[in-house]
């Protein structure tokens, strides 16, 4: 009973996790920005590292990191007009160099790739509030972000701030990554955001039915990865993108 209560509390984290993650995911694909997406979740782990250093949850540091990591991006990008990726890549090899001086080697695979077993009740409560808040923020910005994406120019006359709407889209996603962390683990949460989304693009004929598609494609792949590893007592992280990977080859059948 204590495992079926154990295997709940994360299949649910995990459905929540997804399903702010895939909405971002579909914005972070429109815009261009997978790459990005997927090296900004590795700078969690110095943060981890420093929370573990301090004994405190792992989920707390990561977000620190995220978000300083976010808004830096932001504001040098902002100033300097550099390509985000540029700047994300930066931000990488020096917080991953960070990372591996300070997280344990005992503590780094879980850091990297997740660990079934390590959300507890108030992890499940945490990941599901604030991946509710995210997902609906995200609704709320998603005609801001859109336009910015398809017409800056006419985003600015109809009074949104392009930058802004940037700024908090970064924040949400570093939010939703150091969710991610303990299930998926720093390394492959990013992936969590993209393969939703580009698997949605190839069966969706409208940015409604892309939103759409990419939320129910993180939703099955994310069920059937920790179904997987519970079964066979594999790493959650590895085993959820693995089944992405599946659902991307099976769309390219559906391309339209």
């Amino acid at each position: 009973m204590a495992l079926d209560n154990q295997f709940l509390l994360i299949l649910i984290s995990g459905l929540f996790t997804a399903l702010a993650a895939s909405l971002l995911g579909a914005f972070i694909v429109v815009k261009r920005m997978a790459l990005v997406g997927d090296v900004l979740s590795h700078v969690a782990l110095p943060g981890i590292g420093l929370a573990l250093m301090l004994s405190i949850d792992p989920i707390y540091g990561a977000a620190v990191f995220l978000l300083a990591a976010a808004f830096g991006t932001w504001l040098i990008e902002k100033k300097t007009a550099l390509p985000p990726e540029a700047i994300i890549g930066t931000f990488f090899t020096a917080t991953l160099a960070l990372g591996v001086l300070l997280v344990p080697n005992e503590e780094l695979f879980e850091s990297l790739f997740g660990n079934l077993f390590a959300i507890k009740k108030l992890d499940a409560v945490i990941i599901i509030a604030a991946s509710s808040m995210i997902f609906f923020l995200t609704l709320l910005l998603s005609r801001r972000l859109t336009l910015s994406i398809a017409a800056p120019d006419l985003s600015k006359s109809a009074g949104f701030r392009p930058d802004f709407s940037y700024l908090a889209f970064l924040l949400l996603f570093a939010l939703s990554v150091a969710l991610g962390i303990k299930l998926i683990g720093s390394v492959l949460m990013g992936a969590l955001t993209i393969l939703p989304a580009v698997s949605a693009r190839n069966f969706a004929w409208s940015l409604k039915s892309f939103l759409v598609f990419s939320i129910i494609f993180g939703f099955i792949m994310t069920f059937i990865g920790i179904l997987i590893s519970a079964v066979f007592n594999f790493p959650p992280g590895p085993a959820v993108i693995l089944t992405g990977i599946i659902f991307f080859i099976i769309s390219l059948f559906f391309k339209k």
